[in-house]
């Protein structure tokens, strides 16, 4: 070891001999001690005996915990969540991501002052952090405190190293949207949609704004484009705008589409979500899934001896007679009409239709005898 003299005035002078060594080994020094002060080293006692020492990345140890108490917190379980976050602070105390994560799950465990508390340290550790300040804007326009939420949403929009505004523009037009401002919502969210990769839940908003300004031809617009998993709520939004198009036409070909569609979303509500509060209004509104449709019902009554007796009228114009074999018309009839489709439209495809149908891709090309994945505008893709 090299030992320095010291001299009154407190320099520090080398013996001259080893004064080229010390000079190159000081940057490796100042290197090693970097390290020491970002890491911690443990000691594992191996099966013979002998001590292991392994060096610790005090800020890789606080991600991992972080990625952790993610996983926790998105499966449901806040409370463990809440010990891994804790570990990833305690690991690296500077971690302004750790600090928002644990806010958010504050929030979620209602647990308000708490999650203020950490959501602001976030910003202070770093108040370049975007991401920050978008989460603590959504919690603030929880709290219904809307002009702090907008302006927190403004902050995180005007850095230009934000690397995700449509995600900022999409919560913006939701906390707008909360504040009944329907138009500033509407607009934030269109902005979302100028991104290369807006959330798909911008179209379900849309559809809902749409819905609620009894625009049902542009909700239903917007509710087609969504290509991601159909929830309940979704399901039953969906349903919604196509009773209430069908309130809104006396077009027999529009109404037997919609009708059709209605009935096969809230089949497949009922049937995958029974016990979602979305399917119990379902079920209250039309019966359930296995009742027929209200709007066939009253235009094709059924006699009362028999539930499949229904009978189409034959296509030849000027015909009011029934086929021969009337057991066999009225099979094929019924069959027609538990038939279900979807009229293609623009921006469809075989795979966001079979997303809203819950029909697998390869069973929709089976029943329509499809060759490739090509869905042609206009035409109809059978479900069943």
């Amino acid at each position: 070891m090299i030992k320095p003299n010291v001299r009154k005035n407190g320099r520090i002078l080398f013996h001259y001999k080893r004064f080229n060594i010390v000079k190159q080994l000081l940057p490796v020094f100042l290197l090693s001690m970097a390290l020491f002060l970002a890491a911690c080293v443990t000691s594992t006692i191996n099966s013979d005996g002998t001590v292991q020492k392994q060096t610790v990345d005090k800020v890789k140890l606080s991600e991992t915990y972080v990625d952790l108490a993610i996983e926790y917190q998105q499966r449901g379980a806040p409370q463990v969540a809440l010990d891994r976050i804790n570990l990833a602070i305690q690991a690296n105390p500077d971690s302004p991501k750790a600090y928002m994560i644990r806010a958010m799950i504050y929030q979620n465990l209602n647990q308000i002052k708490d999650a203020e508390k950490d959501f602001k340290k976030a910003i202070r550790l770093d108040n370049g952090y975007s991401e920050a300040y978008v989460n603590y804007a959504v919690f603030l326009c929880d709290q219904k405190r809307f002009d702090e939420a907008i302006k927190n949403f403004d902050t995180a929009l005007g850095n230009p190293l934000y690397f995700t505004p449509e995600v900022a523009y999409y919560s913006k037009g939701v906390c707008y949207y909360k504040n009944n401002q329907l138009e500033s919502a509407n607009a934030d969210y269109l902005r979302a949609l100028t991104y290369r990769n807006p959330p798909q839940n911008t179209y379900v908003a849309l559809a809902r704004l749409q819905l609620d300004k009894k625009n049902y031809t542009l909700a239903k617009y917007y509710i087609n484009k969504f290509s991601g998993s159909q929830t309940p709520d979704i399901m039953w939004l969906h349903i919604q705008i196509l009773q209430s198009l069908l309130d809104t036409t006396n077009n027999p070909r529009e109404r037997k589409e919609y009708t059709s569609y209605r009935d096969t979303i809230g089949k497949l509500l009922v049937t995958n979500y029974g016990d979602s509060n979305a399917a119990q209004q379902y079920i209250l509104k039309y019966g359930g899934a296995n009742q027929p449709s209200k709007d066939i019902a009253s235009k094709d009554p059924a006699p009362a001896n028999s539930s499949k007796s229904i009978i189409i009228e034959p296509k030849t114009s000027g015909s009011t007679s029934v086929a021969k074999d009337t057991v066999q018309v009225q099979s094929k009839s019924a069959e027609a009409l538990r038939r279900k489709y979807i009229v293609v439209e623009a921006g469809d495809t075989l795979y966001s239709i079979s997303r809203k149908s819950g029909v697998s891709i390869s069973e929709i090309k089976k029943i329509n005898s499809m060759s490739s994945d090509k869905v042609e505008i206009g035409s109809k893709i059978y479900l069943n």
